[in-house]
């Protein structure tokens, strides 16, 4: 039984070594070798950076910043000494990886670890899974060339950090029963590094692997809409794969998750979410940019030929931020030559409403287009109910701006007082001063696609005595998108309209704002158009620029059109 495929195949290395489609994938390899291994120390992870998470600023980038540097480092060696064995340094150096990274005190991150004062060094958390799951592919990969106190290290650690924390409960905790990506990554790796490193105790633990699954799977919509977004999508759906993937291989096609019609539609998710070029909603903690895995993608096209759109390879990437080892290794070896050279066209049109999500996406050949009604009670959260995005030429315009800077305020009850997750940092109203509310009796109503015409009641979002209705629609040419509030509001505060983006506003005359290549068309008799800019917390040098359009005494409708 071969459960990493072609991965244990000296033959497809030298494809890899040699073939052009191949070739960004060398190339990162070599850029990673370059600034993480061949010019540097291992680096150490400091206490006192690791401590860091329980400081005032409740931030461990400096931490994490060494702490990735090894795993980017561990993935460059392994990956070269498989494409170029000849050569000794590569392996000489991946050995010192795996023991230092045997060496960590945790291979959780401090933020996951729970107490500072608690000697708990065997905590699963993410990223102490991967790490378990990534020396159990290298050693399956390249063990009989590892010096066997490598191997046996490999093999006591993940037994002592991995296997035994988690084979000694019945249910490790909340992310065994989780609804988002923590338990496909948790229990995804888990399975498959006891698949690949402990065979014999996968029969008794099939029911508790898919048991965290089918829980993952309920996080989704029946129409497979992901409300953490594309980037948080790619991570636990990609994961996901790889154990589905892994698990029918090791059952002989008994437990296949890819015939299921939820996973389907769960596969097709990403692919609706471009609106520009590599431009994605980014709604919740999302990015406003979010490639492809190009392993990933490739994978699910050959599952669902017909139903997946894979774009071209310019918008794919085959590493991410954290350097994932089990997605970078299925970047080389799912990734399928055809598909690569016979991409998607970009001029592909889009319109799509889910019911269930209340989102709704537009692509024509001028524009990207997002909006939703919702609540404000998603996971990763924003308090964004009935906003919008207008992406042109391969960029967000009018923006959805993401996520805010992870720290320990960040994931607080204070999480609102961040430009990102507040609704004064979305495209919607400001009434009476009043921001939206969150939780989730902060809601739309009546949401629909009717007629071409997407429209939702946002007023249960605000708590503003008076306000009975705030009905917003859009409408559509194939050029441009009007938007039109109707207040039905008996009290005597003011009422703001917002735009929102990174990029520079000026407005060249009364009637008309520039947002980089969008133009918004306004009536300035009825809105005073102000101009204004706040800085991001945790971004020194990040400064959000909104359009205030404050309306005139006695006007109860607001309309402008983008294009």
């Amino acid at each position: 039984m071969n459960l990493l495929g072609k991965a244990t195949d000296k033959e497809f290395w030298k494809e890899v070594r040699e073939k052009d489609c191949y070739k960004k994938f060398r190339d990162e390899l070599f850029d990673m070798w370059e600034k993480h291994v061949e010019n540097g120390p291992i680096l150490a992870l400091r206490y006192s950076d690791y401590k860091r998470y329980w400081g005032k600023e409740g931030n461990t980038n400096i931490y994490k910043g060494a702490y990735f540097t090894r795993r980017f480092a561990l993935n460059a060696s392994a990956f070269l000494s498989l494409i170029y064995p000849e050569e000794e340094k590569y392996l000489v150096r991946l050995m010192d990886q795996i023991y230092a990274i045997c060496d960590e005190y945790s291979w959780c991150l401090p933020e996951h670890q729970g107490k500072l004062e608690q000697n708990d060094n065997k905590r699963v958390d993410i990223f102490a899974a991967e790490t378990g799951f990534a020396l159990a592919e290298i050693y399956t990969m390249l063990g009989d060339r590892l010096e066997p106190l490598i191997k046996n290290r490999i093999i006591a650690e993940i037994d002592r950090r991995i296997v035994d924390p988690i084979t000694s409960v019945d249910n490790y905790g909340w992310w065994e029963n989780g609804t988002n990506n923590w338990t496909a990554v948790c229990m995804g790796s888990i399975a498959c590094t006891v698949m690949l490193m402990r065979p014999e105790l996968v029969e008794g633990m099939i029911p508790r692997f898919d048991r965290a699954m089918k829980s993952y799977l309920s996080g989704f919509t029946d129409d497979g809409i992901c409300f953490e977004g594309c980037g948080y999508w790619a991570y636990g759906f990609g994961f996901f794969t790889v154990y589905a993937d892994m698990i029918r291989t090791f059952t002989n096609g008994k437990l296949d998750y890819f015939r299921q019609p939820k996973v389907k539609a769960v596969a097709t998710f990403m692919q609706k979410m471009y609106l520009s070029g590599k431009t994605t909603v980014s709604y919740s903690d999302g990015p406003r940019a979010c490639g492809y895995h190009i392993g990933i993608f490739h994978y699910l096209k050959n599952e669902y030929p017909n139903d997946m759109i894979v774009y071209k390879p310019e918008y794919s990437y085959n590493t991410d931020n954290c350097a994932r080892f089990c997605l970078h290794l299925r970047s080389a070896i799912w990734l399928n030559e055809e598909y690569y050279c016979n991409p998607a066209s970009d001029g592909v049109c889009v319109e799509y409403y889910t019911p269930s999500a209340e989102w709704f996406l537009k692509r024509t050949e001028s524009y990207g287009f997002a909006a939703k009604g919702g609540n404000n009670d998603a996971p990763h959260n924003h308090n964004d109910v009935g906003t919008f995005i207008f992406a042109k030429n391969g960029d967000q315009m009018v923006m959805d701006l993401g996520a805010g800077e992870y720290s320990r305020q960040y994931f607080s009850p204070e999480r609102y007082i961040y430009l990102e997750t507040d609704s004064r940092g979305h495209n919607v109203p400001i009434i009476d001063g009043k921001v939206q509310f969150e939780g989730s009796d902060a809601r739309a109503r009546d949401t629909k696609f009717e007629d071409g015409v997407f429209s939702t009641d946002i007023a249960g979002a605000y708590k503003v005595e008076g306000l009975e209705s705030v009905k917003r629609s859009f409408t559509f040419t194939e050029d441009t998108v009007t938007l039109t509030d109707e207040f039905v509001y008996s009290g005597e505060g003011e009422i703001c309209e917002r735009l929102v983006s990174y990029h520079e506003m000026e407005i060249p005359r009364a009637g008309l704002l520039k947002i980089k290549d969008a133009t918004v068309v306004y009536d300035p008799e009825k809105y005073e158009l102000v101009l204004e800019t706040e800085g991001c917390i945790g971004r020194p040098k990040l400064f959000a620029k909104y359009a205030t359009f404050r309306l005139k005494k006695g006007v109860t409708v607001f309309t402008v059109t983008i294009c």
